[in-house]
């Protein structure tokens, strides 16, 4: 008896917590934009708590607050974004708390994987690897055909395009072009 009041309590302390952190999201979320990307990307903070709520509580109370609050995050503050922005911060910050999670489970327990830093380096390169991957693909498949209603090959001849090529990519083009010019195979053939 004693034994199920403290399983009921556990779970209760785990279902306020991810409630309470769950409006702070949507507070960070409210701020005007921190940082500012050239391509007018908003850098906030607003996936911190649901962060905060998996090293609290664990993964389940998480992945509520998360459920709790990204609603209310795609559609207040200044570039919410609507359902696209809701479900693209979603799909963006779950993986950051959700990978961690199981290479914890695996190691029994997060305070494990925070004393292993190499298993904390490859769980947190994990977890970057999967959000890129699976925002990589929402971005083509869902964000920019919804959002700004365009088809595929729009999409593709836009990043396509080198005009429309982030800074970033083009000096990247232009060191490796520079490489291959000055590679000894390449003046041999000329």
């Amino acid at each position: 008896m004693v034994q199920a009041r403290s399983i009921l309590a556990r779970n209760t302390t785990k279902l306020v917590g991810a409630a309470v952190l769950a409006p702070l999201s949507v507070l960070l979320q409210g701020l005007p934009p921190m940082f500012l990307t050239p391509w007018f990307m908003r850098i906030d903070f607003a996936a911190v708590p649901w962060v905060v709520c998996w090293i609290v509580f664990g993964w389940r109370s998480a992945l509520l607050c998360l459920l709790i609050s990204a609603p209310l995050v795609g559609f207040l503050g200044p570039f919410a974004g609507g359902i696209v922005g809701a479900v693209m911060k979603s799909v963006a910050s779950v993986w950051m708390f959700i990978v961690p999670a199981l290479f914890a489970d695996k190691l029994r327990g997060f305070q494990n994987l925070f004393r292993r830093r190499v298993w904390l380096l490859v769980a947190c390169a994990s977890a970057i690897m999967a959000r890129v991957l699976c925002t990589l693909f929402f971005n083509l498949y869902f964000a920019l055909p919804v959002f700004f209603k365009m088809d595929y090959a729009t999409i593709i001849a836009f990043f396509s395009n080198p005009l429309f090529q982030s800074f970033v990519s083009i000096n990247l083009g232009m060191v490796g072009l520079e490489r291959i010019e000055k590679s000894p195979i390449s003046s041999s053939s000329t």
